[in-house]
């Protein structure tokens, strides 16, 4: 083809692509009013007969209704017969107890008296938390300077203390942010050198509870006022120091180092009463602390933040003092009775003994009252979450995955579970079921999760 015919084909091919484009438009138009809108207009979906006019739909009914309005109560016989049901093969010693959430009225109980309660410690610790120092209180780290130009790092007791910046949540406080805060203050003072003391005296000592089997000394740090990364040197151990304070100085100094203040010398020291604050980073909310805690099921926060408590009390945190100050106010909230025994909040010592009682009640104070609605947001879900997030797989207890919301609890020939659920006639259940002893930690887990699941799925 010639270049004179390429070019009056292609005079002819843009008006005409442009026709037949103007002609889809005008058709697609056509069909939107004349088909589409009267259709929409009047679909219920849409509602009010106008596409521009969404507001006028109805708003949508509650997501769970029966939360409010429970279809039918749960027989307790029914429920009974339900539980005594579940084969036991290898669960050993059980004490257990399911409450109406609302009411409080019982509607199972198994077993009697106190019962070891590992990690399930921390429910009744967590609780103690929120309503001593308040779901908002945060801790901070600080930085001083004192007359003879000597920078000091305090401690404030910040459990999740970290060394590197945290972007993600729960929005750690991190030694990196603060020593940019202090280098700036530094130079803008004209000083690029300094010597670093570290103040971990907020809280008293001993830090290492001699009921703590020394065999967990990777499950739980020294409690100190001034610790970092769990006290763990390197991120990728489940190693910890023996001496956390030391190890936060010496990351601290690194981050300083690191903005370009030079170091000479790293100590223990007091913090003059004359000396001014340079700089601070705070630990996210007392009531994310706790949500941590329980989710997590972390040793060291739940011990810290038990110390934390016996501190806003006015004493001096060490683990007696501590354990002390628990009884105390477990007793003021009408959760203490006689035959418990309280060493620490984490749950750790084998010799803490509690009631399924004392269990169910912490969970049911924290459905009543909303400032302490952290303690049930924190605990892990069935299946999803946290220390749960690898349970509730097997047959009998996949109806309570996503459902079931509980503290774990495992030391030696220990298990146990506390928490709540919606049964499927919506009705708010607490639980607390506490097992020793067994054919071990696979028996009593798989119990333990098919029980709460019937829980879920009871229609009594």
């Amino acid at each position: 083809m010639s270049r004179a015919r390429r070019a009056r084909g292609a005079g002819w091919a843009w008006p005409a692509l442009v026709w037949i484009v103007a002609t889809a438009l005008v058709g697609a138009t056509v069909l939107l009013q004349v088909v589409v809108r009267p259709q929409l207009a009047s679909d219920p979906l849409v509602g009010g007969g106008r596409l521009d006019a969404p507001a006028s739909a109805q708003a949508p009914g509650a997501v769970l209704p029966g939360l409010s309005a429970p279809s039918a109560s749960v027989d307790a016989a029914a429920l009974a017969r339900t539980l005594e049901a579940l084969p036991r093969d290898g669960l050993g010693d059980l004490a257990g107890l399911v409450v109406d959430a609302e009411t409080g009225t019982e509607l199972y109980r198994v077993g009697s008296g106190a019962r070891t309660p590992a990690s399930s410690m921390k429910v009744l610790s967590g609780v103690v938390a929120l309503d001593v120092l308040g779901a908002d209180t945060r801790f901070e780290t600080r930085t001083y300077l004192t007359a003879d130009g000597q920078v000091i790092l305090r401690g404030g007791g910040d459990p999740l203390l970290a060394s590197a910046h945290q972007d993600a949540y729960p929005h750690a406080a991190s030694l990196e942010d603060l020593a940019a805060s202090t280098a700036e203050a530094l130079r803008a003072r004209g000083v690029t050198s300094v010597e670093l003391g570290y103040d971990a005296s907020l809280f008293g000592g001993p830090a290492w509870n001699p009921l703590w089997p020394e065999t967990f000394a990777t499950s739980v740090a020294p409690i100190t006022a001034l610790t970092v990364d769990h006290a763990r040197p390197d991120a990728n151990s489940w190693a910890r120091s023996t001496d956390p304070a030391r190890l936060a100085a010496d990351a601290f100094a690194s981050r300083l180092a690191a903005q370009g203040i030079a170091v000479t010398e790293v100590e223990a020291e007091a913090t003059p009463a004359e000396a001014q604050q340079v700089a601070a980073v705070t630990s996210p909310p007392v009531g994310v602390l706790v949500e941590h805690t329980l989710s997590e099921s972390d040793n060291d926060a739940a011990e810290t933040l038990l110390w934390q408590v016996a501190l806003a009390r006015g004493k001096t945190p060490n683990p007696d003092v501590s354990a002390a100050t628990l009884i105390t106010e477990l007793t003021r909230l009408g959760l203490w009775s006689d035959g418990m025994v309280a060493h620490d909040g984490n749950g750790i010592s084998a010799d803490n003994q509690v009631t399924p009682d004392a269990l169910v009640g912490a969970v049911r104070l924290a459905v009543q009252r909303p400032a302490l609605r952290h303690l049930l947001t924190g605990l892990p879900v069935a299946g999803v979450s946290g220390t749960l997030d690898e349970r509730f797989d097997a047959a009998d207890s996949l109806a309570g995955r996503g459902l079931v919301r509980a503290k774990t609890g495992t030391i030696r020939g220990v298990n146990t579970l506390t928490g709540y659920v919606v049964t499927a006639d919506g009705q708010p259940l607490v639980f607390a079921f506490m097992t020793s002893g067994g054919a071990g930690q696979t028996s009593a887990r798989a119990w333990l999760d098919r029980a709460s699941s019937a829980l879920a799925s009871c229609g009594c």
